[in-house]
Parts: C-alpha cells; structure tokens; sequence
C-alpha cells in the first residue's frame, strides 16, 4: 500500500512539474508575442503622425493654391473687361468716323475714309480673335456680354446716313406674357425703318445720327384685371410712361415724347410696373419714332 501511495504521489509531481513547465513556455511566448505587437503599434502611430502630417501641410497648400487661383481669375476677368471696353472703344470711333467724318472733296473723303475704317476693322478683329482664344478658368461664358455689346458696335456701323431719312413703324402682333420688369417690349412686324435705326428682336432704336426725334408708343393690356405700366425710355432713363387696366375689357395707353439725340443712343419701350405682366399684340400695341431734323 504504501508503494502504491509512493508512486502515486511520484506521478502526481511529475504531472505537476511538466504542467507548469508548458505554462511558463507558453507565458514566455505570449511576452515575445505581445513585445512585437507593441513595436509595430508604435511603428503605425509613428506612421500615423507623418500621414497626419502630410495632410496637414497639403490642406495648407490646397489653401494656397484655391487662392492663387481666385486671383488669377480676378485678373482674367479685369484683362476681358479691359480689352472689351478697347473692342467697344474701337467701333465707337469707327461708327463716329461714319457718321461724323464728311469732308467738302467726296473723293478725298472716301479714300481716307476706307483706309481710316479698314485699319479699325483689322484691329477689332485682332482684337476680337485674341479674346476669343483667351483660357477661361472660371468655366464661364465670359466672352457674352463683350459679344452682345460688339454686335449692337456692328449694326451701328451698319446704319450710317448722311442726312438722310430716319423713321420707322413698328408693331406688336404676337401676344408678349410674362414681361418681367424693365424687360423690352418687343415689336416684331416693322412697317418703315428707313435709315435702319429700329431692331425688331431686341425693340430698341439706335439713333444713326444726332437730332431731335418724336417717339410715340400705345400699349394694350389684356381683360384679365391686371394694370399694365410702361415707360419710353432714352439710354435707359425713363422720358414719359403709359398706363392701362384690363378690367374686364381691353385697355390702352399712349404716350408720346420729344427727345434730342446723339447718334448710337437708344430708345425703347419697357415694362416698369409688375414682374409677370402681359402685354396684347394683334396691331394695337406699337411703337414709333422719326427725325424732324
């Protein structure tokens, strides 16, 4: 018996030894485990903050270089003001020489007058090509309004008359809704336009030389209650307004004026009073004007 307990408890220690042998191995190993697992954090956070870093210094210059390009569009924009007001500077002087410029000699007057335009004709269109060839960072159709104003320089060119007849009739036949305020009233079927001073798509008068005109303009309103205001205006500026109210029938107004005029101003009918007004066609709305000069 006691041989038995003797081997027993041999066996039982040997157990014992060879279990907490395995632990300590196993301990040691998760150590070294847990060692290389703390190097390669502190490699990530390392890395971390470098990335960080990074980002930081490249919001910087992400700052700088969204600054620089507002600036740049800023010049962009000045250099296409400034060469549109040389391009509307330049047919200026052309439409000036056209309608100004006439000497006592007729034939020395035409030759000069040719060689004088032809030299302003080859500089706006230099001009001309070297805006539209111009980048465009914004992405906007910035060459419009430059575009615009040379198309109302050109059909200036295009009006010249040495004392000749300016007058012209023009009449509303479609009906015009949805007028917003200081919006043209547009007169579409023209009846004279002798000296070719009236534009029927834009409803505005360009004067082709200076002298006192008389304008005079009726309007019709639709029978639907609401008042319609419009105003002859000379450059922009109102001269004289006429008014009507459709209440339950048609109504109409008419105004006429006298100005004095320098050849390339302008003269139109607009709407003044509301922002979606309607304006009635069929022959009883129109607009017209002529030189008493």
């Amino acid at each position: 018996m006691k041989t038995i307990l003797s081997i027993s408890a041999c066996w039982f220690l040997f157990v014992f030894i060879h279990v907490e042998a395995v632990t300590d191995e196993d301990f040691q190993s998760l150590l070294a485990r847990l060692s290389v697992l703390e190097e390669k954090q502190a490699i990530l956070e390392t890395e971390n903050k470098l990335s960080q870093k990074r980002i930081a210094e490249l919001e910087k210059y992400k700052i700088l270089s969204d600054k620089r390009v507002a600036s740049l569009e800023r010049k962009n924009a000045l250099c296409n003001r400034r060469q549109d007001d040389i391009i509307k500077k330049l047919y200026a002087d052309k439409v000036a020489l056209q309608t100004d410029k006439i000497l006592p000699d007729a034939t020395t007057t035409t030759n000069e007058y040719e060689k004088t335009l032809s030299a302003y004709d080859r500089k706006i269109a230099t001009l001309v090509n070297e805006y539209a060839a111009s980048p465009n960072r914004s992405g906007k159709d910035d060459s419009y309004s430059a575009a615009a104003d040379i198309a109302v320089l050109q059909s200036k060119q295009k009006r010249f008359v040495a004392g000749g007849t300016v007058a012209f009739s023009a009449m509303k036949v479609a009906h015009q809704e949805n007028v917003g305020i200081d919006q043209n009233i547009i007169f579409e079927q023209v009846l004279t336009n002798d000296g070719g001073g009236y534009h029927q798509n834009h409803g505005v008068f360009i004067a082709p030389q200076s002298g006192v005109y008389v304008f005079s303009s009726s309007i019709m309103c639709f029978p639907n209650g609401k008042e319609v205001l419009a105003e002859i205006v000379h450059n922009g500026n109102p001269v004289t307004r006429m008014y009507c109210q459709g209440a339950n029938a048609h109504d109409q107004g008419s105004q006429t004026a006298v100005i004095k005029m320098n050849a390339g101003d302008e003269a139109a009918v607009r709407n003044v009073y509301r922002a979606d007004d309607s304006i009635w066609g069929s022959l009883f709305t129109s607009f017209s004007g002529y030189s008493i000069n």
